[in-house]
């Protein structure tokens, strides 16, 4: 009877494991690359076990025909060019009334990612971008329909973190999700904003990236060296377990090779998290956050 105990136990842990391998993940921040077509991008998602994908571009045009070819799986968000060599809208009246077109069509579920720095510069600071009179017009619009606005935004300074916590209290009904965490932000900082903020989200792009020697951005991972969620990581996560989002940023940076090693990575560092908290993070708060549009892989 002894010995039927521990092979018992062992039999449930990988029945709970199988059944969390079922959870379905929604990517809430990638992007439409330009080294391969929109449909074969879309095919690695799908071949990695995505159940969706959020795709942020500052090109319209391609934006509405990409969502338009995967229907259901592909979740619009228009986004700015950050380059003068991009394609795509750049801050000014425009883009404006580009956004406004395409919410009131119902083309796009999202705002974003909106950079605060752009080449050649346009503001003098972070704060200063955050809090232009351009992204005021655009923080309107989310706010009046209750667009969800991506942001990109290292919080670095008082100054930085002041402007978001401004945007935030001034516009209640515009989910503001941080792309990247707040890149460079700390568990406690983080903590701190959502409690002051219920329209406070975060991505965890990057941030969910492996702690180990090759990764660029090893700083900003909030796991640890075997993958764990780092304790204070998890403790936020646990406390706002409806503010968090998992999200891979594909980008050009060859990150398009690395979808099911991104995947996989997050799957083990959720683990250990109760099944309710991963449900929402991997899919359940992106999808209820786009609700004005068909939500992916559903």
């Amino acid at each position: 009877m002894g010995a039927a105990i521990p092979a018992l136990l062992a039999a449930l842990a990988l029945l709970g494991r199988g059944d969390r391998a079922s959870i379905p993940y929604v990517d809430a921040h990638s992007h439409l690359l330009t080294i391969m077509a929109p449909d074969e991008e879309i095919a690695l998602f799908r071949a990695a076990g995505l159940a969706g994908v959020v795709i942020m571009h500052p090109d319209p045009e391609a934006l509405e025909r990409v969502a338009k070819r995967h229907p259901g799986y592909v979740t619009p968000s228009i986004s700015l060019a950050r380059t003068a060599g991009m394609t795509g809208l750049r801050p000014g009246p425009e883009a404006v009334s580009a956004f406004a077109r395409l919410q009131a069509k119902g083309s796009v579920c999202g705002f974003g990612e909106l950079p605060t720095r752009y080449d050649p510069a346009l503001y003098p600071s972070d704060a200063a971008s955050f809090g232009s009179p351009f992204r005021q017009r655009i923080y309107a619009l989310a706010q009046g329909r209750k667009t969800p606005v991506s942001a990109h935004v290292s919080l670095e300074s008082p100054e930085t973190i002041a402007a978001v916590e401004a945007v935030a209290a001034d516009h209640p009904d515009m989910p503001l999700i941080l792309a990247h965490a707040g890149w460079s932000a700390e568990a406690d900082l983080i903590g701190r904003l959502m409690a002051g903020h219920p329209n406070l989200y975060a991505d965890l792009s990057i941030r969910l990236d492996p702690a180990r020697a090759d990764n660029p951005n090893l700083r900003l991972s909030i796991l640890t060296a075997d993958g764990v969620l780092k304790p204070e990581w998890r403790a936020v996560i646990e406390r706002f377990p409806g503010r968090f989002l998992f999200a891979m940023d594909v980008t050009e940076a060859n990150r398009h090779g690395r979808i099911p090693e991104l995947l996989a990575t997050a799957r083990r560092a959720f683990a250990p998290l109760p099944r309710e908290v991963e449900d929402a993070v991997a899919h359940g708060n992106i999808q209820r956050l786009m609700r004005g549009c068909r939500p992916p892989g559903r």
